[in-house]
């Protein structure tokens, strides 16, 4: 059958403030003070805590073992004084209709790395990183002459847009004519557009959006 409801209730009022419903556990003042759990029944679907308009009576929130849902409300606003920490063992996605607003604040934290071509293979380099600094193979590039090479990046597929900035010039001027991305990898064409040789290795930026 249907399992018995319990009803808390607490008066009403036309002029002044509601009445509360106040839950309070034990303290402990030489140990750990108590907690206070909401369980909602087990079944062949397990039940979940909800939140109630007062208004309609309709639910606009959800809480339930693999649900955090108040998509009920137009706006929702959540503010802290410390820090928040949001993990996830696998994937933490954040997706807004109208995009993603960070206020104007300082963001940092990307993956980023360093590497230098031609350390294991000539033309090769493998860095698994979504930005990072690349430094050339050869430090006497001459005029003229294009540097190609290939990047190994498991953040990088077909579809992903890789920007490329030189970041020093090694004495000479290096151009990027190409960033090329592909499952895994992007190739890279760099030419000296300078009238002698470089006389140092150049070093490259690079940034992957996907």
């Amino acid at each position: 059958g249907t399992g018995g409801a319990v009803t808390l209730s607490v008066g009403a009022s036309s002029t002044a403030s509601g009445g509360s419903i106040n839950l309070h556990s034990g303290p402990a003042p030489s140990g750990t003070g108590g907690n206070i759990y909401l369980k909602p029944g087990d079944g062949s679907t397990d039940g979940a805590v909800y939140f109630v308009n007062p208004s309609t009576g309709s639910n606009y929130g959800v809480i339930s073992d693999s649900t955090f849902d108040f998509s009920g409300q137009s706006t929702l606003s959540m503010s802290f004084s410390g820090t928040v920490d949001i993990s996830s063992s696998t994937t933490v996605t954040i997706q807004g209709t109208g995009g993603v607003d960070f206020g104007d604040s300082y963001a940092y934290g990307f993956e980023t790395g360093t590497a230098t071509v031609g350390t294991v293979t000539s033309g090769e380099i493998s860095i698994n990183k979504m930005t990072g600094v690349l430094t050339s193979e050869f430090s006497n590039l001459g005029a003229g002459v294009t540097d190609s090479f290939e990047v190994v990046n498991t953040r990088v597929s077909a579809s992903s847009i890789v920007m490329m900035t030189v970041r020093d010039n090694g004495g000479c001027k290096p151009v990027v004519t190409k960033v090329e991305p592909a499952a895994n990898r992007f190739f890279v064409d760099v030419e000296n557009m300078a009238a002698t040789a470089c006389t140092s290795a150049f070093t490259l930026n690079f940034m992957v959006v996907n």
